[in-house]
């Protein structure tokens, strides 16, 4: 039996073009979104309560806008502190 290799590759088309690389986007990229989305959260709070005092919208309504925007802040403070900690013990190692 001889097996026969093929010196040039084939290419496997996984629904892009193989030439089409996308870059990665940045650890900032990433933080810089997420605070966006989290401002975005507070600044749609506040704007469902301003709706609440007039009656546009329904108090359950403007509760539920108002603890997402809380729990994203939450877990936003929550990152924070863990990375603030982090870099701290990083500064204590000795090299």
């Amino acid at each position: 039996m001889k097996v026969q290799l093929n010196p040039t590759p084939t290419k496997l088309s996984l629904g892009r073009s193989a030439n089409t690389v996308q870059p990665e986007k940045s650890f900032q990229a990433y933080l810089q979104d997420a605070l966006e989305e989290v401002n975005t959260l507070q600044q749609k709070s506040d704007i469902a309560f301003e709706r609440l005092l007039t009656g546009d919208i329904e108090f359950h309504d403007a509760m539920i806008i108002a603890e997402k925007a809380n729990l994203a802040l939450q877990l936003t403070m929550a990152i924070r502190t863990k990375v603030l900690e982090a870099y701290q013990e990083l500064m204590r190692m000795q090299v």
